[in-house]
C-alpha cells in the first residue's frame, strides 16, 4: 500500500514579492529548490505563518542566488511581503521517507539543513 510522505521542506522562508495578475504560482530561487530537492512544476502545500493560509500550487524555477520565494496569481492573495512560509513537496511510498529540510532566515538564506 502506498503512503503520502513528506520529502522536501522549505522552512521559514519570507515571501520576496507578490504578483496578482500574473500566470499563478510561487517561485522560489533555484539553489533552494536544489537544496530542498524541489523541482519545477512539482506540487508544493504553502502555509503561511504569519495568517495561517494554506494553499496548494505549482512551482516555477526562480534566478539562482536571488533568495527569492515570490508568489503570483490567486497565491499572492494570500500573502504579503514579508510574510514567513512553510512549503512542502510530498511523495507516494511503500515506507517511509525521510524529508529533507533547509531552514532559512529572514533574509532566504540557508541556516540549516536536515
Amino acid at each position: 500500500m502506498l503512503n503520502i510522505y513528506l520529502k522536501s521542506k522549505i522552512h521559514m522562508a519570507t515571501i520576496t514579492r507578490k504578483e496578482v495578475y500574473y500566470e499563478g504560482s510561487i517561485e522560489i530561487d533555484e539553489e533552494l529548490m536544489e537544496k530542498a530537492g524541489i523541482s519545477e512544476g512539482e506540487l508544493v502545500l504553502v502555509v503561511n505563518v504569519n495568517n495561517a493560509q494554506r494553499f496548494v500550487t505549482y512551482v516555477i524555477k526562480g534566478k539562482r542566488g536571488s533568495r527569492e520565494i515570490n508568489l503570483y496569481g490567486a497565491a499572492a492573495r494570500l500573502g504579503e511581503e514579508g510574510d514567513r512560509v512553510i512549503i512542502m513537496a510530498f511523495t507516494f511510498s511503500d515506507k517511509p521517507v525521510k524529508a529533507k529540510t533547509i531552514v532559512l532566515n529572514e533574509k532566504n538564506e540557508i541556516v540549516q539543513e536536515k
